[in-house]
This record gives C-alpha cells, structure tokens and sequence, in this order.
C-alpha cells in the first residue's frame, strides 16, 4: 500500500493533508517548549536550540511522507529521476534551513531570506509539475470507464464477446425446417412433389 503509485487527485489530497499537519505539528513545538510569546521576546541564538531542534525533528519526518508520496507519483506517471530525485534532496533542505531560522530570525527587525524565498518558489513549481504530470496509462476516458464496468458500448465500436446468457440463447433463435411445395421431409426440407406411383 505504501509503495503503489497513485494519482494526480491523491498526491494533490495527500500534499494538502501533510501540509496542515505540519502546521499543526510546528505550532504544537511552539507550544511545547518556549511558547509563541516566549519566541517573540527572545533573542536568536543558543536559547532557542531547543525550539530549532524539535522542529528540525517534526520536520524531517514529514520530509519522510512527502518522499513516500512523491515517489509514489513518480511511479504513477514515470517521471525522471533526474526530476525528483533533486526535489527531495532539496525539500529535506529546505526543512534544514527552516529550523535554522529559528535561530537567526529577529522577531523585532523581521528580516527575510531571500534564498529561502526562491527556493521555496523553486520546490513549489517542481512540484505542481510533478502532481500534474500525466500517468503513463492512457488518459481518463469516460467512455472507456462505463464500457470497462458493464455500461453502454466501447468507444471503439466493437462488439463485445459474448457472454454465456447470449451463447445459450442462440439455438433458440434457429429457424425450424420448412416444407416448400409439398409435405416437409423429418431430415431437411422437400423441395418439389413428390412422383406418382
């Protein structure tokens, strides 16, 4: 279950879930050790490793399901190695740097990082190209799905191989012997009169 591919609709549904519980789980280590107003009035550096290292621990493991949906995905629509490979080197990274920031990151001044910025924007474009990819099946017919579970016709207009119920109704459908111009004959069918004795 783990390890089959799965859709473009799955790994979108499954990106959102990992997201929100990873927001949920990074607010709860706020919560857990100094508390947001804790982090507002600190100062960076060595007070804050403790925040930095629960993190860096949530994070990773949610760098744990993105890889597991990711490379299922990739299975799903046979995308590169090249392309996702990278991808989860750098969101494994990305998780690095963000509980780095912690450490550096001035409530007061509120500075940015730029590099943080347009990595973010980087992971963000590869990965709607790797949810929207196309599977390496055929696209979704819906015509091909109704003819595949019993309902109307194939869309290649075919016809279907019979079924038993259709098989065994044919000798019904077969037309008795008939006698043509005179009396019919048990084996076959008479044609003309027959001679005068």
């Amino acid at each position: 279950m783990l390890l089959s591919p799965i859709g473009r609709l799955r790994f979108f549904l499954y990106s959102v879930a990992i997201a929100i519980a990873e927001l949920v789980a990074v607010a709860l280590c706020f919560a857990g050790t100094m508390g947001f107003e804790g982090f507002a009035h600190s100062k960076p550096g060595p007070a804050r490793e403790g925040l930095a290292l629960t993190c860096f621990v949530v994070l990773m493991v949610f760098v744990v399901a993105r890889t597991n949906i990711t490379w299922r995905r990739r299975n799903d629509a046979d995308l590169s190695k090249w392309l996702v490979v990278p991808y989860l080197v750098c969101v494994a990274l990305y998780a690095a740097l963000q509980a780095a920031t912690l450490l550096v990151y001035d409530v007061e001044t509120g500075n940015t990082n730029v590099g943080l910025g347009l990595l973010t924007i980087a992971l963000f474009g590869v990965w709607f190209r790797i949810c929207f990819a196309s599977s390496k099946g055929r696209p979704f017919d819906p015509d091909s799905f109704l003819a595949a579970e019993g309902f109307g016709v194939p869309p290649s207009g075919r016809f279907r191989q019979a079924t038993p119920a259709s098989v065994s109704a044919r000798p019904s459908m077969i037309s008795t012997p008939v006698a043509v111009g005179g009396r019919g004959n048990a084996n076959g069918i008479a044609f003309g009169k027959r001679g005068r004795n």
